[in-house]
């Protein structure tokens, strides 16, 4: 038991140390004379989930009723749960994206909802939810479309960037109680989505 948890914890390490975003077109130029940048998180219902690739309506009903056929668990179970998912959805995802890309900024600062020259488009294309078992975990993944658009004219995007099956697994605080529920494994995969994206733009501005 003590070596295939080991043997998991490696795994788990050697994957939250290699994974990457790749660039795809332009590059971070635009950014080195910006202090601010407006972030916009898509999340619309061409998000796909698991290998199956069900829709947002076909997980939540999955979902449902594996809550509610576990005889421990009653409708007030899947009201909670359903009422976290929608939290999650539509601030903390953005909330962890946020923590990610700004983890380490000291030349300029990405917020939402705010007026600045450029945007960051940050669409979510598929989840896989993962799961937790005690002492076994398999993190969540989160594949995103991102690009840098001028906000007044999001015809002219400054770069594109693949960020495919990004695993939220190495950077959390406190790991046992956000892996314990999909919504928080997913709020992982989005906050190490962020500081890969840093990673990169960092490197090539040279910070």
């Amino acid at each position: 038991m003590k070596k295939l948890l080991l043997l998991l914890f490696v795994s788990i390490t050697m994957i939250a140390y290699s994974q990457k975003v790749k660039l795809l077109s332009g590059d971070f130029s635009a950014l080195k004379d910006q202090t601010e940048v407006n972030v916009e998180l898509v999340f619309d219902n061409n998000v796909t989930f698991q290998a199956e690739n069900f829709t947002e309506s076909q997980y939540l009903e999955n979902r449902k009723n594996d809550i509610l056929n576990n005889p421990k668990k009653t409708k007030d179970d899947w009201v909670k749960w359903n009422d976290e998912w929608k939290d999650f959805k539509e601030t903390k995802y953005m909330e962890k994206f946020l923590k990610g890309i700004n983890h380490k900024s000291k030349n300029i600062v990405f917020k939402n909802n705010i007026q600045s020259k450029y945007t960051l488009v940050v669409k979510t294309v598929w989840i896989y939810a993962g799961w937790s078992g005690g002492f076994v975990m398999q993190p969540a993944k989160l594949t995103s479309e991102i690009q840098l658009i001028e906000t007044s004219n999001p015809s002219n995007v400054l770069f594109r960037v693949d960020s495919t099956g990004i695993e939220g697994v190495g950077i959390s605080e406190n790991p046992n109680s956000e892996y314990i529920m999909e919504y928080g494994r997913i709020s992982v995969a989005y906050e190490k989505t962020g500081r890969l994206l840093w990673k990169a733009i960092a490197k090539q501005n040279k910070w």
